[in-house]
């Protein structure tokens, strides 16, 4: 799997490492959880907006 860098501000990066000490799980798999989570929201709304 190929990895990227990505920029986040300090305070997003403070949140993320946060919830995901919580959880007990490694920044870059909440990372991948919360864009996961996004794109299956977009796709979601897409959706909605097509049959309406």
């Amino acid at each position: 799997m190929h990895q990227y860098l990505l920029r986040i501000p300090k305070v997003l990066f403070k949140r993320i490492k946060l919830e995901a000490d919580a959880r007990g799980i490694f920044i870059s798999e909440m990372i991948i959880q919360l864009i996961e989570n996004g794109l299956l929201n977009i796709y979601e709304k897409e959706v909605k907006n097509e049959k309406s």
